[in-house]
């Protein structure tokens, strides 16, 4: 399938921020070629509903950059990543579909690609648009590595968190493919993932470096903050400082748009950020600039990269006339919850629950969109449902791009949510990490047992809700968005009608 050839269904997706823009705009967006924006999303990484102050007063960190752009646009307080974990998410987002149809969960570091060469994807949709493409920073959905002799070693070798994959196991001299480049992306420069390996930079299909071992256990000493986890032995860069990687992909991110505003065609940039997740590692410029501790921190320093990201927008003279989205892949990792005793800062605010967790504080997301030649509210707050998964159609709607028939089949146009917020996705899935899952309908939600992380004792005591070890859990999220009170048994007649749904989805059939 060639990229001029892709026709595209639109079907939507699920940020943190997303702007308002008239119909009439939107309409006819497509049928004029210098309307089109450019579009460039900010997804940053393990980003809490809480840990934004305009959607958190009482949080302890500052985000002034991302208070200003919801300000102007559009903000949402019912937006939801696709999954509770990175890959599955950025999957979603991508292709408009659930990660779980592609049976999508933790990737460790050696995994191959998990999007399909022949799967429609929306920098293919924008590439069949005129539209450049570039993806800038995490990745975390494989590559198709240059093992020697074509064969990938055995699990034993590559597989645990401990993995010892060395350089003698590659063949350099081959391209690396797969990756955003076999997505459809034009052009990539990122990490991948800071904590696995390869510990160096890739620039589209090559490392930016002469590969050696590294040993990533020894990159502990460099922490600021305990928690999270590093792979073993594994092809890097000599020297290789984890702070360096934050800085390094803001600046091309900031590159990439200069370069590409000087051209007469639209881009699309991708910009994943690293932080606030794990390894805890801010620029000393950043050091107590919060007060929640190093990780707060890291978050001051993600904000600042997303006010570099718009400052680079205005400096080129195209602001106006991009569609800016910020969000994050999913909820505050588990060992965040410790920040409630020592900082009093919740990463989730009045949610329960964490990254991995069917709960809400496990999926539910900042989501901020700006496009001032679109029209602006002034920070207009939207309450509907919506899904990082439903961007997929929604873009291709602007760009005039219809969607063929099973392209995107789980992503919902939701423009009529960002415009008026008429509710548009009335049902959504949810998806653990572990491969459980549950479902949105309207204020209900309804969680297969076995889909939340074991909560410490202490937490319990803090949250002062019902066990999550039921059979089923079940929460009226209009009364009760803490999810404190199960409400299985008082509505078996629900849970019952919500399991059935759910199973129904499961076997193939859209929630759009």
């Amino acid at each position: 399938m060639t990229k001029s050839s892709i026709m595209v269904r639109i079907k939507g997706l699920n940020l943190l921020i997303f702007l308002l823009v008239p119909a009439c705009f939107f309409l006819n967006a497509g049928a004029n070629e210098k309307q089109k924006p450019n579009i460039v999303i900010i997804l940053t990484d393990d980003l809490g509903y809480g840990d934004v102050s305009f959607l958190n007063p009482q949080s302890k960190v500052k985000t002034p950059q991302m208070d200003a752009l919801a300000k102007e646009g559009v903000w949402a307080t019912d937006a939801h990543s696709p999954s509770t974990v990175c890959s599955p998410s950025r999957y979603s987002m991508l292709t408009g579909r659930y990660s779980w149809r592609r049976k999508i969960s933790r990737l460790n570091p050696w995994k191959e690609s998990y999007i399909d060469q022949d799967r429609v994807t929306l920098p293919k949709i924008l590439n069949s648009k005129g539209y450049f493409t570039a993806c800038v920073g995490k990745w975390h959905l494989g590559f198709d590595w240059p093992w020697k002799g074509g064969k990938k070693p055995p699990k034993s070798v590559i597989g645990g968190g401990t993995s010892t994959a060395t350089c003698d196991m590659f063949d350099w001299s081959k391209p690396i493919k797969g990756g955003p480049l076999g997505a459809g992306f034009d052009y990539y420069f990122g990490d991948d993932v800071p904590n696995m390996p390869p510990y160096a930079f890739i620039e589209n299909d090559r490392l930016t470096c002469d590969p050696v071992d590294v040993d990533g256990r020894k990159f502990r000493k460099q922490l600021v903050m305990p928690g999270g986890y590093i792979h073993g032995v594994g092809p890097g860069e000599k020297g290789w400082q984890l702070d360096k990687v934050m800085p390094a992909i803001t600046a091309k991110a900031v590159e990439t748009i200069k370069q590409q505003s000087k051209k007469p065609d639209p881009f699309f940039l991708l910009f994943a950020t690293t932080s606030p997740h794990s390894p805890i590692v801010p620029k000393e410029k950043f050091t107590q600039s919060s007060e929640a501790g190093p990780y707060g921190d890291f978050i001051v320093q993600t904000d600042d990269s997303v006010g570099q990201i718009v400052a680079a927008l205005k400096a080129a003279g195209v602001y106006e006339n991009t569609l800016l989205v910020v969000s994050s892949d999913n909820g505050p990792a588990p060992f965040m919850r410790d920040l409630i005793q020592k900082h009093q800062h919740n990463p989730s605010g009045s949610l329960r629950g964490l990254k991995r967790d069917l709960l809400e504080g496990g999926h539910r997301v900042p989501f901020i969109v700006t496009w001032p030649k679109g029209g602006n509210d002034g920070g207009r707050r939207i309450d509907s449902i919506v899904s990082q998964t439903d961007l997929f159609a929604t873009i291709a709607k602007i760009v005039g791009a219809p969607l063929e028939e099973g392209v995107a089949e789980d992503s919902v146009d939701i423009l009529p949510t960002l415009l008026q917020d008429e509710p548009v996705r009335k049902e959504m899935v949810l998806h653990a990490a572990n491969g459980k899952l549950g479902l949105r309908q309207g204020d209900w939600a309804y969680l297969r047992k076995g889909g939340n992380t074991r909560e410490p004792e202490w937490y319990q005591e803090h949250w002062q809700g019902d066990s999550l070890d039921a059979p089923a859990l079940l929460f009226d999220l209009s009364a009760d968005l803490a999810q404190k009170k199960n409400l299985r048994d008082k509505h078996r007649q629900r849970v019952r009608q919500m399991e059935q749904r759910l199973a129904e989805i499961e076997k193939g059939q859209s929630t759009r």
